[in-house]
């Protein structure tokens, strides 16, 4: 690795090694080593680095869905939820995805049978990378965890987590046989030449990533766009940036999901008791449990009045019931919800969202600047074909 592609990947999950030999580890694959012994694989590093995932992923589920009451533990998962979700988060494509989009596995030191194989692209391969790259930053930090949930962080690239839709649109996916949902970040050209110079975007380019002088923003709408495709399925997000874009994406692809295995899961929808047929559906893990609150207060004439609210996960809007009757509200809160997810159209896009390209800028460079973008970008990647 040079300078160059060492600062990359240092800057990528935000630390910066006292011992770059640990950094150069992480990336020298067995099969290296046994065709140059003088170097050391990365495989107990790998083993490490597993090992700081899983306390790190099973740490941010407590906090996110467990609290302490009465000096008790209440979790709003149960055990079997919370299995499934931390599978995903540290599955073989959540971790080789990552590495994907930063673009790691092209510093891979890899011996001949790895580089027949083209072994870089393999999702295992990735895998491997992510788990080494971890635990080479929890040996030089002497396992100080503040620093690698920092790290962790970064390079899972925490949509999944933090709002963890992509996890059941992942899930899902496979279940229902549709296989492995696939993502595309919108590209569009800028009307700046400099919007495109540096070496971050140079790198994307060269993964594949984007496209050269491409961006995810929408010039017309100012919003940036992202893809999933589902089997023969097409749903387009936009937000202010790409993770909201892509999170955007995700909610119209776990709700088409969602009503895909009612169809095949249920034979009816019960409206006339929504709080059973919401359980139903929970119990046919078709969804994670509904998540009821109650709020009781006295209107103007003393007279008690119950508000009951109930949110489901993938949804971010919340459905709101008042009356007399704590089980009367709690029954129109469910109904809402029902309604809303069992009958809201799903937006699907006609056909796989094709990058625009816009003539914009690249229209109004003089030869001398597409001249110096060119020298530029062979400057950063001497080895592009």
């Amino acid at each position: 690795m040079n300078r160059e592609e060492i600062d990359y990947v240092q800057s990528s999950i935000g630390y910066q090694f006292k011992n770059l030999t640990l950094l150069q580890q992480a990336f020298t694959r067995k099969s290296y080593s046994a065709e140059h012994p003088e170097a050391q694989d990365n495989e107990v590093l790998e083993f490490y680095g597993d090992e700081v995932l899983d306390l790190y992923v099973t740490k941010l589920m407590y906090k996110k869905f467990s609290k302490i009451e009465n000096g008790e533990l209440v979790s709003e998962k149960n055990e079997g939820d919370l299995t499934k979700l931390k599978s995903a988060f540290v599955s073989k494509e959540t971790l080789a995805h990552s590495v994907h989009n930063f673009g790691f596995s092209e510093f891979l030191y890899m011996g001949n049978s790895d580089i027949k194989n083209d072994a870089k692209n393999s999702a295992s391969v990735n895998e491997d990378l992510f788990e080494a790259i971890v635990g080479a930053v929890a040996v030089d930090c002497d396992w100080d965890f503040s620093v690698l949930e920092k790290v962790c962080e970064k390079m899972l690239q925490m949509e999944t987590v933090n709002n963890y839709v992509a996890v059941l649109v992942h899930q899902k996916s496979h279940e229902l046989g549709f296989g492995e949902p696939l993502y595309r970040c919108g590209e569009y050209q800028s009307d700046s030449p400099d919007a495109f110079r540096s070496f971050e975007n140079l790198w994307e380019t060269r993964i594949g990533n984007r496209r050269w002088g491409a961006s995810s923003k929408n010039p017309k709408t100012g919003l940036h766009e992202y893809s999933i495709k589902i089997g023969e399925h097409f749903f387009v997000g936009t937000g202010d940036d790409v993770f909201h874009a892509k999170l955007a994406a995700d909610k119209k692809a776990y709700m088409f999901l969602v009503h895909e295995e009612i169809k095949q899961k249920v034979q009816a929808v019960d409206y006339t008791n929504p709080v059973s047929q919401l359980h139903e559906f929970m119990q046919k893990k078709i969804i994670f449990e509904p998540r009821y609150e109650f709020f009781e207060y006295h209107d103007s004439n003393g007279n008690p009045i119950w508000r009951c609210s109930v949110s489901l996960e993938g949804m971010s809007e919340k459905f709101v019931a008042e009356g007399v009757s704590k089980k009367d509200v709690k029954q129109e809160a469910a109904g809402k919800l029902l309604h809303a997810f069992v009958e809201t159209a799903v937006e699907e896009s006609e056909e796989w969202k094709i990058p625009h390209y816009y003539s914009g800028f690249a229209r109004f460079w003089s030869d001398e600047q597409k001249k110096e973008l060119d020298e530029e970008f062979n400057r950063a990647f001497p080895d592009w074909h």
